[in-house]
């Protein structure tokens, strides 16, 4: 019972479990900061020491219990390792090491051979710390984002160790880690290395966070002016190229790269072309062999080569539209080709989507060449930034121009529709034996269809009626070809109307390209003799409503468009008009003209209101067709240019 006393009280259990304790209030202290990532480590460290040690206290010579601890000591800092690397750590000599060590030192507890036991414990520890100490320095900035809390605190906890166990090795022939002066002393004071060591953590952290802080406020200084220029950019109006020019350069300088690109995508095929290039940026990518032995080739290849949005580490962050970070080259495979130190070395890079919503337009991406400088979380964080305001500054100037570009058509449409407005008739000719009325509005603000009434010559009056394929400005082109070519001919002796479509097929077929054909209708009206001729080039045929009988005919004649083939012969029926009669030549937005429903208006529609309406003047006529039309049709949107002619005979 004396004995057992006396290993209590001469046992460094008391003043190694205060030490520990001191630790655990310490984490206490710290509480919950989820800024330390080793926090649960070290508390995992307290219970370990106080088991080990408790267990030492009742069984002093059995040495397996320190051996033990020294290897659970170095499994809680391996975890502390791979906590701020990211990487597992646990080299094969630490478990070979560990491993022999346990069965040597429960071998020596057995036999109790406490010489043996002294020599153990520092041997064992002096080897785990040595090995451990190499494993730390290791670590650096270039290989390691997050190191500056290693390389502050790994010094201490090497030096310490190392001399710790080396003094009880020195001790040894004095009883070794038996010794009291160790006991009492040396081993409680090496306890103190944990704190220490998480003191130095916590100032690491405290410096990371100030450093945090100060290029954050940088960042946020780079950025603002950044925003600045970019709106004095949009404000000059500056081209697309100058304003990513300028984002690239920003890019680098704010980051100390190297050299920055951006890639934006070909609005016609699925792949991206170099559009800015700032500083030493080689290909990100494999490139020929006789390429990459000139500077000056390299750079013509890479400013001159479309990627594929399905190949590269460019096109992957495109496609992806997700950023991509690379702080060492060397380990990661997709950039095994910029990983020796030759003309396509890259030492880290980062890409990152320009994409609004969900629309990508490019890559902006910076690289480091510099084996001793390696972009960060921090660096890529900023890229990001200007990487989400250059893409709203490209959207806006798209948005910007495309305006610009619709105003400016919507201008040559208005001035080409005013244009084609003043072909048309201004005003209708008054002739006593007739009365004349005509209608015609574009779907878009210019038409594909056309009209026309002229006074051929004395006592003979003219109608056409065309409509082009197609509608907006390329119809109108063919239009206006139309009808300078009947004007040329109209007026002509001996023309008939099936001539006259000879001819201007002649014209036309050749000129323009078949999907530009035009239908056309012509007719004359010989007021002494009453007599109506008609010609039509696969127009919709002529609608007469015969007075007397109440009734309607239609006339129509065998013929191709006009345009399509240039030997084309038209053919004309004639026939007599009587008072009262009226004739309707229309375009197919007449009769086709569709409601809400998809129902088109219909030929039928047409004949029953010009009947009901038949004892009025054509420009009241005209009136009820185009309230009929409208009343039919809705609040559905024309779909189809809309023309037709009346003509009445009066006496």
């Amino acid at each position: 019972m004396p004995e057992l006393l006396q290993n209590f009280i001469y046992n460094s259990f008391w003043a190694k479990a205060l030490v520990a304790v001191v630790l655990f209030l310490y984490l206490l202290k710290l509480g919950k900061d989820s800024s330390i990532a080793v926090l649960p480590s070290f508390r995992l460290l307290v219970p370990v020491l106080l088991a080990t040690d408790f267990a030492l206290a009742l069984l002093p010579h059995f040495v397996i219990f320190p051996v033990f601890q020294a290897l659970a000591v170095q499994l809680v800092y391996y975890q502390v390792l791979g906590r701020v690397t990211g990487k597992a750590r646990y080299p094969l000599v630490f478990w070979l090491f560990g491993g022999v060590s346990l069965l040597v030192a429960g071998a020596s507890s057995l036999a109790d051979l406490p010489w043996f036991a002294s020599l153990l414990f520092p041997l064992v520890s002096l080897g785990l710390w040595i090995n451990f100490g190499a494993q730390l320095y290791c670590v650096s900035e270039y290989n390691t984002e997050n190191s500056l809390e290693i390389r502050l605190a790994r010094r201490n906890l090497v030096q310490i160790q190392i001399g710790v166990t080396s003094l009880v090795l020195i001790l040894t022939p004095w009883g070794g880690y038996l010794n009291p002066i160790v006991q009492m002393l040396v081993l409680p004071g090496s306890y103190l290395i944990h704190l220490l060591t998480l003191n130095r953590w916590e100032q690491g952290q405290q410096v990371a966070s100030t450093h945090h802080v100060e290029a954050l406020e940088k960042n946020l200084g780079s950025l603002f002016e950044f925003m600045i220029a970019i709106g004095n950019a949009i404000s000059e109006k500056l081209e697309i190229d100058k304003v990513l020019e300028f984002v690239v350069r920003s890019a680098v300088k704010a980051t100390a790269a190297d050299g920055g690109a951006i890639f934006l995508v070909d609005e016609f095929e699925d792949v991206l072309r170099v559009k800015a290039v700032e500083g030493d940026f080689p290909p990100p990518y494999a490139v020929p062999a006789k390429v990459k032995a000139k500077i000056t080739s390299l750079s013509e290849y890479f400013v001159s080569t479309p990627i594929p949005l399905n190949k590269t580490i460019v096109g992957e962050c495109a496609m992806g539209r997700k950023g991509v970070y690379i702080r060492d080259t060397r380990l990661d495979p997709r950039m095994a080709q910029n990983a020796a130190l030759d003309q396509l070395h890259i030492s880290s890079i980062i890409l990152v989507p320009l994409m609004q919503g969900t629309k990508v337009f490019g890559v902006l991406a910076i690289v480091s060449r510099r084996g001793n400088f390696q972009f960060t979380v921090d660096h890529y964080s900023q890229i990001k930034t200007f990487a989400d305001y250059t893409s709203l500054t490209i959207n806006s100037l798209f948005t910007y121009l495309q305006l610009l570009e619709k105003q400016e058509m919507e201008k040559e449409v208005g001035i080409a529709a005013e244009i084609q407005g003043q072909l048309l008739p201004g005003s209708l000719p008054r002739v006593s034996s007739v009365s004349l009325a005509a209608f015609s509005q574009p779907a878009k603000g210019v038409s594909g269809d056309y009209y026309d009434i002229i006074s051929i010559r004395k006592g003979h009056i003219m109608l056409a009626v065309c409509d082009v394929a197609g509608k907006g400005i390329p119809a109108s082109l063919v239009m206006v070809m139309i009808r300078t070519i009947i004007h040329l001919v109209a007026h002509q002796p001996g023309m008939h109307v099936s001539r006259i479509l000879d001819v201007v097929n002649w014209g036309i077929a050749g000129k323009v390209s078949l999907d530009r054909f035009a239908t056309v209708a012509l007719l004359t009206y010989d007021f002494a003799q009453h007599k109506l001729e008609y010609s039509n080039a696969a127009h919709h045929p002529l609608l007469i409503y015969r007075a007397v009988s109440r009734s309607f005919e239609t006339f129509d004649t065998e013929g191709i468009p006009i345009g399509l083939e240039k030997k084309t012969r038209y053919e004309q029926v004639e026939t007599q008009l009587g008072k009262g009669d009226i004739v309707i030549l229309y375009t197919d937005g007449i009769i086709e003209a569709m409601n809400e429903k998809g129902m088109q208006y219909t030929y039928e529609s047409l004949q029953s209101v010009v009947e009901k309406n038949c004892e009025k003047a054509p420009e009241a006529l005209k009136r009820a067709i185009i309230e009929d039309v409208n009343a039919f049709v809705g609040k559905a949107r024309q779909h189809d240019d809309q023309t037709f002619v009346l003509m009445k005979v009066e006496n």
